[in-house]
């Protein structure tokens, strides 16, 4: 089963952006279901879950990437068991980690007779709010960036053109692998990437070797 997480600080854009992206998949003919971590996130609307004949789940009560992993591990083996989802859609809380969250997603193959597999990760960045973000939580926006495979520069309808370029630019600087792209949640614009990638393509799998020198890199910069 292929998981597909939209990572991103609260206010980034998540939910809409993982409403369309739903909603294209669907129409492409992909099986999907949608988890949400509604810390303080806003839920996804149940007549859209209706309309596009999708499964959803909320878990509440804490980060699943770390606090809550066994409820999400336990989630996603439900939906295997009972709905066999090609795709699970994971709007994780603001403040996940992406390999912390592969890691919890991992944990559901000892729990169902399946194996996990994970589209790219995309790391929601918020044109508008960049600077803010950096000052507030540089860390949390930096490491969601660093784990990221695509950059989502999102709000660009309405950023300046500097605060775009300023925005790809620090992606750049922080994760030079990771792909820049420019989709619109609202219009669809250029979503066609983001469909190919959780379709087609795979991130690499959680390892404990791959965070720890993750972790030396981030914590060594200011030694």
């Amino acid at each position: 089963m292929k998981v597909s997480q939209i990572a991103g600080f609260l206010g980034s854009g998540k939910t809409t952006a993982v409403m369309k992206i739903a909603e294209g998949l669907v129409n492409k003919g992909c099986r999907i279901a949608i988890v949400v971590n509604d810390v303080g996130e806003i839920s996804i609307d149940s007549k859209f879950i209706e309309a596009n004949g999708l499964e959803a789940r909320e878990i509440s009560g804490g980060c699943i990437c770390c606090q809550i992993a066994g409820s999400f591990a336990e989630t996603l083996a439900k939906l295997h068991e009972g709905f066999n989802p090609d795709i699970v859609i994971v709007e994780p809380s603001g403040v996940a980690i992406p390999w912390g969250l592969k890691r919890a997603a991992e944990y559901s193959e000892a729990k169902a007779d399946m194996v996990i597999e994970h589209a790219p990760v995309i790391t929601l960045v918020d044109a508008v709010r960049i600077d803010m973000l950096m000052r507030a939580v540089r860390r949390l926006v930096e490491t969601q960036i660093r784990e990221a495979d695509i950059c989502f520069v999102n709000k660009v309808d309405v950023a300046t053109p500097e605060a775009i370029t300023k925005t790809e630019e620090l992606i750049r600087s922080i994760n030079p692998r990771a792909e820049i792209a420019h989709p619109s949640s609202i219009t669809g614009e250029g979503l066609e990437i983001v469909y190919d990638a959780i379709m087609n393509r795979t991130s690499p799998r959680y390892d404990d070797a791959v965070e720890e020198e993750m972790l030396r890199k981030e914590y060594a910069k200011g030694v």
